[in-house]
C-alpha cells in the first residue's frame, strides 16, 4: 500500500510539474516568429484603413454639400480648415445677406466650435438655421491630403457647387490626393477623389496622374 500511494503521489508530480526551461524558451521564440510575420501585415492594414477612412470622409463631405446645395437653393461649399487640407474640412452654405445671399460661402474659422455657432441670421425672417452641417478636424499623424483645382476662377483651398449641382466657377474641376502616411509612401495605394465640373464625385487608386500631385 505504502509502494502504490508513493508511486501515485510521483506521477501527480510529474504531471503537474509545469514547463521545462527548454520548452519556455521554445513557446517564446515561436510567439516572437509569429509576430514578426503579422506585425508588419497588422501595420498594412491599420494604414490602408486609415487612408480609406479619409477618403470616405472626404467623399460624404462633399456630397453633403452637393445635396445642400439642391435642397436649399444656394451655394455650398467644402472649405479647408484655416486653409489647409491637412487640418479637416468644413461644409459651409452661402449665408443670406441683404438682396440675396454670397455667392460663394464664407467660412467662419476653423475650429468646430466656430461651426457649430454659425447660423443664418437671415435678414428677413430672422432664422437661426445652422449653415455648417459637416466639420472634420485635423488628419491622423503623418497622414497627409493635397488638393487642387482646375479650370479658371478657383482656388486650391476651397470649392463650392452651385443650385444645379454642379461646380463653380464653370468649367471647374477639383481633385485631391489622399495620401500614405511618411514614410509608407506608396502612389498605387494612395486614393485621388475627383469632382468633376458636373459635380460627379469619383474615386480610385493610385494618385500618379492625379492633378494633386504625387504622395511625399
Amino acid at each position: 500500500m505504502v509502494d502504490t500511494n508513493a508511486r501515485n503521489a510521483y506521477r501527480r508530480r510529474q504531471v503537474s510539474r509545469g514547463f521545462t526551461l527548454l520548452e519556455l524558451i521554445t513557446a517564446v521564440a515561436i510567439v516572437a516568429i509569429l509576430v514578426a510575420v503579422a506585425l508588419p501585415n497588422f501595420s498594412e492594414f491599420l494604414i490602408r484603413s486609415t487612408v480609406s477612412d479619409n477618403s470616405s470622409d472626404l467623399i460624404a463631405a462633399i456630397n453633403v454639400a452637393r445635396s445642400e446645395a439642391v435642397k436649399r437653393g444656394r451655394p455650398v461649399s467644402v472649405i479647408a480648415n484655416g486653409g489647409n487640407w491637412n487640418a479637416g474640412w468644413q461644409v459651409v452654405v452661402a449665408k443670406e445677406i441683404v438682396g440675396g445671399v454670397q455667392s460663394t460661402p464664407v467660412t467662419p474659422g476653423p475650429a468646430e466650435a466656430d461651426c457649430k455657432a454659425y447660423v443664418d441670421n437671415a435678414v428677413n425672417a430672422g432664422s437661426t438655421t445652422p449653415l455648417c452641417p459637416r466639420w472634420r478636424g485635423s488628419l491622423p499623424t503623418d497622414y497627409t491630403i493635397a488638393g487642387i483645382h482646375t479650370g479658371v476662377g478657383g482656388v486650391d483651398t476651397q470649392f463650392t457647387f452651385n443650385p444645379t449641382g454642379t461646380l463653380s466657377p464653370a468649367n471647374t474641376s477639383f481633385d485631391f490626393s489622399v495620401c500614405r502616411p511618411v514614410g509608407h509612401s506608396d502612389v498605387r495605394r494612395s486614393r485621388w477623389v475627383t469632382v468633376t465640373a458636373m459635380g460627379v464625385i469619383t474615386s480610385r487608386r493610385d494618385v500618379t496622374s492625379s492633378p494633386a500631385g504625387v504622395c511625399p
